[in-house]
């Protein structure tokens, strides 16, 4: 049977029992509590939402405009007011409608560095309602182009860097650029300079439009067992959903930080107030959504360039970054600094994990040195705009290999592969509903239609339910590997080390390493004879990949993959036989 979320939002019912939810979370959510939860249509199904809460781009965007002279984001020695960047947004808002007819659906690439031109860029797109599509600025150039040709943009903003990389292969495109900074030859006629596009001058001010939520917002990409990338469009509405939830989440953190604490958090340092600090690539959720929350309560966005133990420390100490949200390889590198002293750890009230499960050794010394600090673990994907599952404080160390419970407005089930309600405890695929579905894979009816079934999102991960409502990723269906925080599909590393000459067959696969989670490797099957060597495969895969999808090892073999009846890799038992199980 389907599952239907009780009045209140803080059950749902599961195969005649009721699946329960974060205690905590209930109490701010019951009778007498802090939040409310309203029914609202979305795409034609009753689905919940925060009462109150922002559901289109265009009411999250006038809650920013509100801070006027705070700052919004610093980068390096820049820095831009809530007014001034908004007002630079307006500039270029006016300046792409006029000049290319970007409007409401338009779909323009940003494919930049962290920056603040991506803030900038990414306000502005989505202001005039045109779909912003954020790139992977890290691929090489045929990622980058497969990228916005997938999405169908009609214009690209990129920095020069990517500019001169995109260029050495296709140095005529078709569609007119805007470049960021020196470096790049402006086509007369059908570039634009960035700069010039943003000046300040006496066109209308910053007014976004209002939309429905269903109407497009960001394009993300996303792999799968295809090996190519794939166009997920999120709807203006799902992106202020995400927000609401991460700020109501937030909340959660605060209180139960207090009570198992004892410490009252002064203003400063609880979560409607401390810094957004981006450490990873704003083309990424785990990016994305701590600037768009940001900008909806009025905190300032300090960008890192490149991640650095000693920046990170040095925000820890003079911008009051106590909440941190971080991949495990980030957290190594900070606690093996010789500035990781427990003065300075006892300043990060907050760890937030949402990358992979921590090592139990890197828990354990967390635990340690930082014991008063507030570990949480957030599973979510792409699909469901960031959000699906959060457990945070005793119950996390309690639940280590765990993400939690759904969270408030998050329906989810496990099921059979026969699609009946799987028992407690019994491991299956996990699927969610909620208004945070993506709305399709663009071009992609296929995988949209195998993805999306009647309101739910299947997820492609194995996991399982125990009694008290929390959920346990255990396997994951899709075949991928994360390192370093980095999501890497096999699929698409197997499709390029198949594509040499030389290669008769591969495998892409995970191994424990403490740092970054999981290494890349790969096992690939040549010819006797073939003088292939390890240096040359990664040289073609550098060429074809991002680099950090290019294999840490890879080894050559000349003896035959396991297969299965149907003729696939048998990647199950060829990860046994690694293990030395067969």
């Amino acid at each position: 049977m389907g599952l239907v979320s009780a009045p209140e939002g803080l059950t749902q019912e599961r195969s005649g029992r009721v699946l329960a939810r974060d205690p905590l979370a209930a109490q701010m959510l019951g009778a007498g509590g802090t939040h409310t939860l309203e029914i609202a249509e979305v795409a034609g199904r009753p689905r919940q939402v925060f009462g109150g809460a922002p559901r289109n781009l265009a009411v999250l965007y006038r809650r920013g405009m509100a801070f006027g002279d705070r700052i919004m984001v610093v980068q390096d020695e820049r820095s831009l007011t809530y007014d001034q960047a908004f007002t630079q947004a307006a500039a270029l808002a006016d300046s792409l409608l006029r000049l290319f007819d970007v409007r409401k659906g338009t779909k323009v690439a940003v494919v930049t560095s962290n920056r603040i031109e991506w803030i900038i860029s990414t306000l502005a797109i989505t202001a005039l309602g045109a779909v912003a599509a954020l790139v992977n600025s890290r691929g090489v150039a045929d990622e980058m182009l497969r990228a916005i040709e997938t999405a169908r943009c009609d214009v690209v903003i990129l920095d020069a860097d990517r500019a001169a990389i995109i260029a050495a292969t296709n140095p005529d495109p078709v569609w007119p650029r805007i470049v960021i900074g020196q470096g790049s030859t402006l086509r007369p006629g059908k570039d634009a300079d960035y700069a010039e596009l943003c000046r300040p001058g006496e066109g209308p001010s910053f007014d976004p439009v209002e939309l429905a939520p269903e109407a497009g917002g960001i394009v993300l990409f996303t792999s799968g067992t295809t090996g190519f990338p794939k166009a997920a469009l999120l709807s203006q509405g799902a992106i202020a959903h995400s927000v609401s939830v991460a700020c109501f989440m937030g909340e959660v953190q605060d209180v139960r930080y207090e009570q198992e604490t004892g410490e009252v958090l002064p203003a400063s340092r609880r979560s409607m107030a401390t810094p957004a600090v981006i450490l990873g690539p704003m083309f990424h959720l785990s990016g994305i959504m701590p600037i768009f929350r940001a900008i909806s309560v009025g905190t300032t966005i300090h960008i890192m360039s490149k991640w650095n133990v000693d920046i990170a420390f040095d925000m820890i100490d003079t911008v009051g970054m106590s909440r941190l949200s971080f991949v495990p390889a980030m957290l190594w590198d900070m606690l093996r600094s010789p500035r990781a002293t427990p003065e300075t750890l006892g300043k990060v009230a907050y760890m937030a994990n949402g990358a992979a499960s921590l090592n139990p050794a890197l828990l354990a010394e967390i635990r340690k040195r930082m014991p008063h600090c507030l570990l949480s673990n957030t599973y979510g994907q792409t699909e469901t705009t960031a959000w699906t599952c959060s457990i945070s404080g005793q119950a996390y160390l309690d639940h280590p290999s765990s993400c939690g419970w759904a969270a408030p407005t998050i329906d989810v089930r496990v099921l059979r592969d026969d699609g009946t309600e799987a028992d407690v405890g019994e491991p299956g695929e996990l699927w969610v509903s909620s208004a945070g579905l993506m709305t399709e894979y663009l071009g992609d009816p296929k995988s949209t239609a195998e993805a999306l079934q009647d309101g739910w999102l299947a997820s492609g991960d194995i996991a399982t339910i125990d009694e008290a409502g929390i959920v346990t990723i255990v396997d994951r269906k899709k075949n991928m590997v994360i390192s370093g925080g980095e999501n890497i599909y096999c699929a698409e590393v197997e499709r390029v080390l198949v594509d040499h000459p030389e290669v008769r067959d591969g495998i892409a696969y995970g191994t424990p390493d403490e740092r970054l989670g999981e290494r890349l490797f790969a096992t690939v099957v040549i010819a006797a004879d073939s003088n292939l060597d390890e240096d040359a495969l990664k040289a073609h895969c550098r060429a074809h990949l991002a680099i950090y999808k290019v294999p840490r090892e890879i080894e050559l073999t000349t003896d035959p993959l396991p297969r299965t009846a149907s003729g696939k890799v048998d990647r199950g038992k060829f990860l046994r036989q690694l293990r030395g199980e067969v």
